[in-house]
Order: structure tokens, then sequence, then C-alpha cells
């Protein structure tokens, strides 16, 4: 991978002089209160009686001290394509997304005060994948690999097989059903909200150990991305087991998922062709798509139609009128 950017060793000299300032003072540095903070929250976690915690911090220690953590975050800040991004009709060939986008909440007051998953906890599924196949191909994204990104299996085997994604033959059908129990899903225990915040604080201060204090303000995007993405990842869990309540055992079987996850190559996740057939990378064709909120079909809306004009889909659900607003 490529080493730090200038604006990173930048802020390194910054808080290197505020370091030398409060050593003068005798005040603890930023890199002294970082490994603190690690201390702190390693012993809380490894005091925990939970099923598995053991194999996590395990799993924090060896991609630490083997560089991969390192990577992932710098690939995470590096991806980039150089082709055009997919439409909102394309996007709608994927059943998954856009059962997604029409069962779960968009973030809101409410969402965020029931601690409920909503949609912007499946929208960091992408992110954590780009970067996860940008780290294996170590290049710009071309038209394939938006393809193979947006139209493989991999983001159905991580909802129904979680960290068994990599095992599994076959990837159950998304439902309307599915997605109805994944809203539901909250975590109000007090132990497992600990639980997941320690994990991802000690996630952080390994990151300002790795790349230099002062890194939280560059990598901004990364934390909350992480974050939501192990909180979706475990409502899924919880949804398998039939619970609305995420609990410590779902909290550990997202990070399994993560971290087996981020050291499998998944550039060997190709697009299915039949989705993908009269897709041009020249032509994109924009425009207003209506999908249904049942069964996850679409249709592309003619100049002058809206969802107004049609009683319901086929297969009697309702149907959501979805604006590309790049056309």
């Amino acid at each position: 991978m490529k080493d730090p950017k200038t604006w990173m060793k930048v802020l390194d000299r910054v808080f290197d002089f505020k370091d030398k300032v409060n050593t003068s003072l005798g005040r603890e540095t930023r890199r002294e209160w970082g490994r603190r903070m690690i201390k702190e929250n390693w012993e809380y976690l490894n005091n925990l009686n939970v099923l598995g915690l053991k194999e996590i911090l395990n799993e924090i220690h060896d991609n630490s001290n083997s560089g991969l953590y390192r990577d992932f975050m710098f690939a995470f800040e590096g991806r980039q394509m150089e082709c055009r991004p997919l439409t909102f009709e394309e996007l709608a060939h994927d059943k998954l997304s856009t059962l997604a986008a029409t069962n779960l909440p968009s973030t809101g007051f409410n969402t965020v005060m029931s601690g409920k998953t909503d949609l912007n906890l499946f929208r960091s599924m992408s992110p954590i994948i780009e970067t996860t196949y940008y780290l294996n191909s170590l290049r710009p994204f071309n038209w394939e690999d938006m393809l193979n990104l947006a139209f493989s299996d991999l983001e159905r085997r991580l909802v129904f097989a979680l960290d068994k994604f990599d095992e599994v033959e076959e990837v159950p059908e998304p439902t309307a059903e599915f997605f109805q129990k994944l809203k539901e899903t909250r975590m109000t225990s007090e132990q497992t909200k600990e639980l997941e915040q320690k994990i991802g604080l000690v996630l952080m201060h390994i990151g300002g150990e790795i790349l230099g204090m002062g890194f939280e303000d560059s990598f901004e995007d990364y934390w909350p991305t992480m974050s939501l993405f192990n909180q979706f990842l475990a409502g899924c869990s919880a949804v398998q087991y039939d619970r609305e309540e995420i609990m410590d055992e779902d909290i550990i079987r997202a990070y399994r998922t993560f971290f087996k996850l981020i050291k499998t190559d998944v550039t060997q996740y190709k697009a299915d062709p039949e989705l993908v057939r009269d897709m041009d990378e020249d032509n994109p064709d924009y425009g207003d798509v209506m999908v249904c909120k049942s069964c996850g079909s679409y249709y592309k809306l003619e100049p002058g139609e809206s969802v107004d004009d049609f009683e319901s889909c086929h297969c009697g659900g309702e149907l959501k009128q979805v604006h590309d607003e790049r056309s």
C-alpha cells in the first residue's frame, strides 16, 4: 500500500509539536493517552465473559501486527473509480437494494433515538466491500469492477450467511418480510452497547498507534462507516434468530464477519450476467424508477408517468417512486 499522504504527515508534525509542549509541562501526550485508552478498553473487554470475544481480540491483535488493518484503512481512503457511477435504474436490478430502499426507514430523529436498523446502516455495506475489493485490486475501479461490486451475490451472502458468507452454496432470495423484521431490530442492552463501543474504541486507538495521532481527522468517514457496518450485520444476525433485540452474540458474529471479509479476495465474486446484460458504460440511462416494496420488482417510468398512474405491483404490493437526481 502507498505511504501516508502529505496531509497525514503535516498533522503528525502538528501533534508532535503539541506533544513536546505537553511533555515539557509534565502533561500526558496524545500518544500516551491513546496507549492508555487501548490498555483500559482492552482490559475491560478481556475481563468480560462473552462467548467468542477472545477470538475477536486475537483477530484485532493479529490484524494490527500483520499490517492488514493499516492497509485496509488506507484502502478506504484510496479507493476511486475511472468510470461513471451506476444509475438508479441500473441499481434497481439488484433486488436486495430495492427491497432495502423501500422497506427500511431513512435515517431520521426517530430511528436515531430508537436505535432501530435503518437504511443508513444498510448502505454502509457498499464502502466496506469496495474497500476490500480495492485492497485486492490496488487500482481504480473500471466498469467491470463496478458491475461486480453491485451485482454479485456477496452482499446477499453477508446479509444471510454472515461469517459463513464464503461457505454457503445457495443464498436465500431477499424478501420484504426480512427487511420488515430487520427494521425493528435495535440495541437496548447497556452491556451490549458497551461491548460494541469498547471494541470500536480499541480499533480506533490502535489506528492512532499505527498511523500517528491526529489520524481521526483524516479518517473521519472510516470510523462511523465501520461501526454502522457492524451494527447492520448484528441486526441481520438478530433477525436470523427471530429476535428484535441485538445481543452480545450478534456483535461478536458481526465482527467475526468483518474480520473474515477484509481477509478475503472478494474480486472472485462476479456480477450475475443476466442482471448486467444490457448495461452499457457509454450510454447511461437516467430516469425515475418505480419499485415494489413487496417483491422488489422495478419499472422505468416513461416521461409523464408517475407512481400514481399505477394501483399496485403485479404481486399486489405497494409501489414507490425513486427519483434519479442525476437525470
